[in-house]
This record gives structure tokens, C-alpha cells and sequence, in this order.
């Protein structure tokens, strides 16, 4: 099974980064990998310094233009990590998930970190999607 680089973006310009290009996110099979997304535009600038609210819907957008390419939508994430920088950000940032993010949502793990990549950068988060998997299934889930 091959991988599908779905978007790259060269290291250049970014102070905290290693050289070469990296990928923003892979589809392998159905399955896609995206790079934590956070507060920057998939170009690199910046969105909103400081303001939690503002880069969870800027990640959010990101997530949805890879995923895009991928042929998948937030409907098909079945996995997010949200790296906040403050415990107070989390009022904040989840009624945004919340909003976002069809039901049933995706398994979530939540980490207050001590800092991210850039120091105006307040909220990260993480996806893992399968393509498709967003329709409903047939059967009573658990807890539904």
C-alpha cells in the first residue's frame, strides 16, 4: 500500500524546525495521518496570537482543507489530541470542538503542555481520520 502526500511545506522560514520539506499529512489506504495543526494558516502565518479561540478555528480549518484532499471531512476523524497551553484555555477551545465536530465525535485526549513550537501558539491539535468511516453504521452503539 502506497502513501498519498496530501500537502508538503518546506522547512525554510520556520525558526523551530530542522531543514528539508515536511508533510502536512498522508492518506495510506483509507486511513490519514495529519500534522498537529495549530494557530498558523497551512502557509505559515499566523492566526489570532494568543488567542485560543481564534487558532482552534484556524486548526479546525486546516484540518478540514487536508482532510479535504484526502477525500475525507471532520465526520471521518476517529482520533484528536488537543495540546493546550493553559488549563484556562479549555473552556475556551472545546465548545469550539464541540461545534465543529459532528456526533458522534472522535476519541479525544486532552494535555496541558508547557509550550508548543512557537511561543504565540496556544492550542495544538492532532488527527487520525478514516476515510468514509463518518457515515453512520448500522447497530445500537453503546451508550447511544
Amino acid at each position: 500500500m502506497r502513501r498519498q502526500l496530501l500537502r508538503a511545506q518546506s522547512a525554510s522560514g520556520f525558526p523551530n524546525r530542522s531543514s528539508g520539506t515536511w508533510a502536512q499529512g498522508y492518506r495510506v489506504g483509507d486511513t490519514v495521518f495529519l500534522q498537529g495543526q495549530t494557530g498558523l494558516t497551512l502557509d505559515g502565518a499566523l492566526v489570532g496570537a494568543g488567542d485560543p479561540a481564534a487558532q482552534t478555528h484556524q486548526a479546525l480549518d486546516n484540518l478540514e482543507a487536508l482532510l479535504a484532499q484526502a477525500g475525507a471531512t471532520l465526520a471521518d476523524v476517529v482520533k484528536i489530541v488537543v495540546y493546550v497551553t493553559d488549563y484556562a484555555h479549555r473552556p475556551l477551545v472545546y465548545p469550539i470542538l464541540s461545534e465543529r465536530f459532528p456526533d458522534p465525535k472522535p476519541c479525544s485526549t486532552g494535555l496541558v503542555v508547557k509550550g508548543l513550537a512557537l511561543p504565540e501558539l496556544t492550542v495544538e491539535i492532532d488527527a487520525w481520520a478514516v476515510v468514509g468511516s463518518g457515515a453512520e453504521s448500522p447497530g445500537d452503539p453503546q451508550g447511544a
